[in-house]
């Protein structure tokens, strides 16, 4: 009937279908109902009655009108017990007119309400439980986490003109773990790490180095190509104790917490950290550089002898200065000397040998070397020689090969600092008279430009890095060349 029904008390519904051989509206249908059960049963089963003393609710009907007939359901509350609820249930479908029309009701369901309300119950405890645990009384862990999560995320500070991500206690904390992006250094809050600082790219830059100069540094690197570029490029600028890589093919912005433990666990040493990708899959950094070396001097090894070889070989063909030396009164055969230093086509002719012979052919060559030899104009014999130090320096170089460290060279075999080969760059901010390095690592550009900078005149390294402009003032020497 539109009312709304006080299901305070109320056990069951009455739900019953009815239809209606013509068109009715509601107060027929409940009038209906009312007259026809009324006096039917005892005054304790009158639907009047019970309505009244509130053993039942109020009928609600729904109802819809169609080509000439009327169907809808029949909903009525009761807080009877069960054997009184399915006696007025089959009361109800005695009523067989509405008005002048003929109707049928049929009993559709009998629904226990109190199945759904011990439903609502549970899954109303079951959600004051969850914000019980969130809000109210968490376990410690619980609460450590919370904690940790509301003060740390969202904290990324900007570090550096060059505005580096990094952790709040970056600052603060002698030891700093090195990252590649910001997600990373998000990610490593989340889980309570928070002195890191993001190396934004691939490429690392002067500024960042010169911010974790001073620091005990780990590079935590992604397990992928890039994690390698970034590893190779920290060993030629930049000191770093220990290297973390997260698994093959995963980015530590997509470790979890777990992962994140594992992973820093296993940190090693430089030397020991390990490639992941590429050519370099499984070499450690120490065999990299000892495969690095010796690449490098099986490519630039042909370079130094084919252009001399061959110009010497031109050269004593066919010197251009030239000048056959005047026959002596005492030498009968000089002519025959003249003669013989032809084109060499002669000597290759089928005719040259039936002209001289094979006997002759050594004979004016002999001669022909002699003239060279009394010469005064013959061009000097190049010699290929290597690279001549103080031998102070090359035992230097030798005790520092396979070692990665470097020496700086105060003045003349007066030897002023020995240290590791990636702390060299770092070091010489505090040098302030040097004249020779010798380091067991790659010469890079920034190097050269530092050592000029210091007024180094010499730097002896194991190999040439990409050098785009070379310091005139600085003379370099690769341990190949020695």
């Amino acid at each position: 009937m539109g009312a709304k029904n006080d299901t305070s008390t109320t056990k069951y519904n009455i739900v019953a279908r009815f239809e209606i051989q013509g068109v009715v509206e509601t107060p027929d249908i409940v009038g209906a109902i009312y007259g026809q059960t009324s006096g039917l049963l005892s005054e304790d089963l009158d639907i009047r009655e019970l309505q009244q003393s509130g053993r039942i609710g109020r009928i609600s009907v729904d109802l819809t009108s169609r080509e000439g007939k009327t169907r809808g359901s029949i909903i009525i509350p009761s807080s009877l017990p069960r054997t009184e609820t399915a006696i007025l249930a089959a009361t109800i479908e005695t009523v067989d007119r509405v008005g002048p029309c003929t109707c049928t009701i049929k009993l559709g369901e009998i629904v226990d309400v109190r199945i759904d309300k011990r439903k609502s119950i549970v899954d109303r405890a079951a959600e004051i439980v969850r914000q019980w645990d969130q809000n109210v009384s968490p376990f410690s862990s619980s609460i450590k986490h919370e904690v940790e999560k509301s003060s740390k995320v969202g904290s990324v500070i900007k570090i550096g003109v060059d505005g580096f991500a990094a952790g709040p206690a970056f600052e603060k904390s002698k030891k700093t773990i090195l990252v590649e992006g910001r997600a990373d250094v998000v990610t490593l809050l989340k889980m309570g790490i928070d002195n890191t600082i993001a190396v934004n790219g691939t490429s690392v830059s002067h500024k960042l180095v010169e911010l974790i100069k001073n620091k005990t540094v780990t590079a935590f690197l992604d397990g992928d190509r890039g994690g390698d570029l970034i590893l190779k490029e920290l060993l030629q600028v930049a000191h770093v104790e220990y290297v973390a890589r997260a698994p093959k093919g995963k980015e530590v912005e997509d470790l979890n917490k777990g992962e994140v433990n594992e992973a820093l666990k296993k940190c090693a040493s430089l030397e020991k950290a390990v490639f992941l990708t590429g050519t370099d899959e499984g070499l450690t950094v120490k065999k990299f550089l000892q495969k690095s070396a010796k690449t490098g001097r099986r490519q630039e090894k042909p370079s130094y002898v084919r252009p001399e070889t061959k110009q010497e070989v031109k050269s004593y063909e066919r010197p251009s200065t030239y000048k056959p030396r005047q026959p002596s009164s005492t030498s009968e055969r000089r002519p025959r000397d003249t003669r013989s230093f032809q084109p060499r086509r002669e000597y290759r002719s089928p005719d040259s040998r039936t002209s001289y012979g094979q006997t002759r052919r050594p004979e004016s060559i002999s001669r022909r070397a002699t003239s060279y030899k009394d010469t005064e104009t013959r061009p000097p014999r190049r010699i290929i020689r290597k690279i001549e130090l103080p031998e102070y320096l090359n035992k230097t170089v030798e005790s520092v090969k396979q070692k990665l460290e470097a020496v700086v060279f105060e003045e003349e075999n007066k030897e002023s600092l020995r240290i590791p080969a990636a702390e060299i760059f770092d070091k010489l901010d505090g040098i302030k008279k040097a004249e020779i390095i010798v380091i067991d690592g790659i010469i890079t550009q920034r190097l050269l430009e530092r050592a000029h900078n210091k007024g180094i005149a010499m730097v002896i390294g194991a190999r040439l890095g990409e050098i785009s402009k070379k310091p005139e003032s600085v003379k370099i020497v690769e341990f190949r060349d020695l």
